[in-house]
């Protein structure tokens, strides 16, 4: 199911971007999607991360090839009605060593915006601490795109919502603040489904 809701696509030298692009074939629903009252925090140490679900998230991986090597993405999706929030994760490594975290923000931010052939309708450097990040909102011809983008050394962290036009998703705001980093362990991650 994961792969029907979002499609990865990595450009060249797989430096600046992984971008999803949530499709509008989300089952049909009249009323915009309001979050249930079980959100709970899931913990993934072993990509170091936290974050506040409507339901437990479907976890899967794959490696994206690129002209700069395969790199392995591994996504955490949760749908609500016409809804889906997403958290992916990908160590980039040497290929982004010595780079301009804000150019590869930004390069980030430009990809997921084309890849869903969506305009751009806010965007704001932001900072998770210490780490640079990036905030915006895009539209699709079908969907609202909200998103924020960390990068935490060699890995990127993306949380974002997707929902259909003129039905905002009432959870956005309460799923991207409750993204958390946590200590990093050998932990194996959960098993694809």
């Amino acid at each position: 199911m994961i792969d029907r809701i979002c499609a990865i696509f990595v450009r060249p030298m797989a430096v600046t971007l992984v971008a999803l692009a949530f499709a509008a074939t989300l089952s049909a629903q009249t009323t915009p999607a309001a979050p249930t009252a079980d959100w709970k925090t899931y913990s993934y140490s072993a990509d170091g991360f936290s974050a506040s679900f409507p339901f437990e998230p479907q976890f899967s991986k794959r490696d994206v090839p690129t002209d700069a090597g395969s790199f392995e993405l591994r996504a955490y999706l949760a749908t609500e009605g016409e809804a889906a929030v997403y958290v992916g994760v990908c160590d980039y490594g040497s290929a982004v060593s010595g780079k301009d975290p804000n150019t590869v923000l930004e390069g980030a931010k430009n990809g997921a915006v084309s890849n869903v052939s969506g305009h751009l309708l806010s965007a704001k450097q932001i900072t998770f601490g210490v780490y640079p990040g990036v905030e915006f909102e895009a539209d699709s011809d079908t969907m609202h795109f909200a998103a924020r983008i960390y990068l935490v050394g060699t890995t990127l962290y993306q949380s974002l919502t997707a929902a259909p036009l003129r039905k905002p998703y009432a959870g956005t705001t309460r799923f991207l603040d409750s993204f958390r980093l946590i200590a990093r362990t050998l932990a194996p991650t959960p098993a694809a489904k």
